[in-house]
């Protein structure tokens, strides 16, 4: 099949694009379902991609964030793409009794991965106040002298020494580069240090391998920060961020690609928490905690792909994507308030293989979602203080698959909101360590989520469910009275982890792998998944993130 040749012709159709994901919002009052299917252009048979999911947002009062208009219609996002690669998408929408009202082909290219041109002009850099040339030799002493003579492509190396601000007490990089032709800041040696901070306010500025050191004296600094205005498609890798209030953050920008970066904040609060967490003020240095501080602070801006990061000692770690966002591989550890924070974030948000462990409030918070869907895909969060995911604001859509989610106590609590009733949530895995409920939910309403092939370990609580005034005693009554999770599984946790070492907070667990032992009633219990699910190896998925016999992922920088 070529499928149509032409695009859909109901409704508005909007598409968009990150280096490895395909965003599609079709507005239209027409219900029903959306099937897709995609191809790289012109090349090979159609794949399926997980249908369109059915979105009817109004919008809440305004959060600042420049969306304030309702959407009604089909959302949703083909992943794992190649880079730089033009796909066709094939979209047919039938109605409710399954009847064709419409469908055509959409073209969109992922959007390519930045890279520096073997043959762009070099000069060299080491600190000072003016003069030099930039050559090997006679190098420019300063980043400002330096950024005086900057044209789109040049790459500046810096060597060793210590750089400090040369405008208003800031790294204020201004001259901006041009798509494919970055304006590169790359350290050329160990050595590099920035003791002030950087300010961006240009377009395509690339900066790589330099140590930004705040001040563990000095409150609420930040390491890098965009200038007002939109800031197109800067890069921020292999770097190192150390005691900084913020370590990143994006002010009105757009298509930001950060990745390999080690960011570790300003809040080591272990020595501050009692054995039962409870906080400690002192005459010894410990501080009245504070949640506030991000690794990553995305602002509500949309289009970037933050990946393999290994962000700790923060508020939260990743937070506050707009629309179109891709977050994966990332390492985020010892935090001192949620592992990644999607509030208030719109359509297309997706989350995909990272490690969250020992995230001191939450691993991944929907508070709220202003529409959707998101995706929250092969994660592992392992030992949180309150929840594995914080479902407590209204939700519109996600899927939710093949994670593993290890609650301290409750594993999801939703306290007056939906909840897991309006998010689907297929092929994961829930443990509750000290015996408290799977999912807690405060108010009973309406299921209109897939609830379903999931595996469940209560730690032996005397309830395991509880919707609203409802509380179940175990699977099997969930099953009778809600009619979900048809195809659960309950499991023991000592019979399926290859490792297990589970600490009660605020000791440390480890960053380990929580992959499965052969026999665990957990492989090969899943269901498959179009473009999500991932390769398996046996005769169904495994649930959770890890598949027997597939590589283990990598999380935080690449070597």
């Amino acid at each position: 099949m070529s499928g149509p040749d032409h695009p859909p012709r109901l409704g508005q159709l909007r598409t968009y694009a990150t280096l490895h994901s395909i965003g599609i919002e079709w507005s239209t009052e027409q219900r029903g379902a959306v099937r897709v299917r995609f191809r790289e252009e012109g090349n090979g048979n159609w794949q399926e991609g997980y249908p369109l999911y059915r979105i009817d947002y109004e919008p809440p009062i305004p959060r600042g964030d420049g969306r304030k208009d309702p959407f009604n219609g089909f959302a949703g996002s083909v992943m794992f793409l190649e880079p730089g690669q033009a796909y066709e998408v094939w979209l047919t929408l039938t109605d409710e009794s399954g009847n064709l009202v419409d469908e055509g082909v959409v073209r969109v290219s992922t959007r390519t991965e930045p890279s520096i041109p073997e043959g762009a002009p070099r000069y060299h850099v080491v600190p000072g106040n003016g003069g030099g040339t930039g050559t090997e030799d006679d190098p420019y002493r300063g980043i400002a002298e330096a950024q005086d003579h900057a044209q789109p492509g040049d790459v500046f190396l810096l060597h060793a020494g210590e750089y400090q601000g040369f405008k208003n007490g800031e790294i204020f990089l201004s001259k901006p580069g041009e798509e494919g032709r970055w304006i590169v800041w790359k350290a050329a040696e160990d050595g590099v240090v920035f003791t002030d901070m950087v300010r961006v306010a240009a377009s395509y500025i690339w900066i790589e391998g330099v140590h930004l050191r705040g001040d563990p004296n000095v409150e609420k600094q930040y390491g890098i920060k965009a200038y007002y205005g939109l800031q197109k498609r800067v890069v921020i890798k292999k770097n190192l961020l150390t005691d900084f209030y913020h370590g990143i953050e994006v002010y009105k920008g757009e298509g930001w690609v950060i990745t390999d970066n080690v960011i570790v904040g300003d809040k080591d609060l272990r020595e501050c928490l009692g054995p039962d967490d409870e906080e400690i003020h002192d005459d010894n240095g410990c501080p009245a905690v504070t949640y506030t501080g991000e690794g990553i602070e995305l602002f509500w801006t949309p289009g970037h792909t933050v990946a393999y990061n290994d962000i700790s000692l923060t508020g939260d770690g990743i937070s506050y994507p707009l629309e179109n966002v891709d977050i994966f591989g990332n390492e985020i550890h010892d935090t001192t308030d949620d592992g990644i924070e999607g509030d208030y974030g719109y359509a297309n948000v997706r989350i995909w293989q990272n490690r969250i462990t020992n995230a001191r409030h939450h691993g991944i918070s929907f508070q709220p979602m202003n529409g959707g869907p998101w995706y929250v895909l092969r994660n592992q969060v392992a030992t949180v203080r309150e929840s594995a995911m914080k479902v407590k604001a209204p939700l519109t859509r996600a899927l939710v698959a093949h994670n593993l989610f290890l609650g301290w106590k409750n594993v999801i609590t939703a306290q007056g909101y939906l909840g897991m009733q309006v998010l689907d949530s297929l092929n994961n895995v829930y443990v509750s360590v000290d015996g408290r409920y799977i999912w807690e939910h405060y108010k009973d309403q309406g299921i209109v989520s897939t609830l379903d092939y999931d595996g469940f370990d209560w730690g032996g609580a005397p309830r395991a469910f509880q919707f609203g005034i409802h509380r179940y005693v175990d699977l099997a009554e969930l099953q009778a009275d809600k009619n979900v999770e048809l195809h659960g599984v309950v499991f023991d946790r000592n019979d399926c982890f290859e490792t297990w070492n589970p600490k009660r907070p605020p000791e440390q667990v480890p960053l380990e792998y929580l992959s499965l032992k052969a026999g665990c009633p957990l492989v090969d219990a899943g269901t498959p998944l179009p473009n999500v699910g991932g390769a398996y190896s046996g005769s169904a998925p495994d649930l959770g993130p890890y598949e027997r016999g597939q590589p283990l992922p990598h999380y935080g920088p690449r070597p």
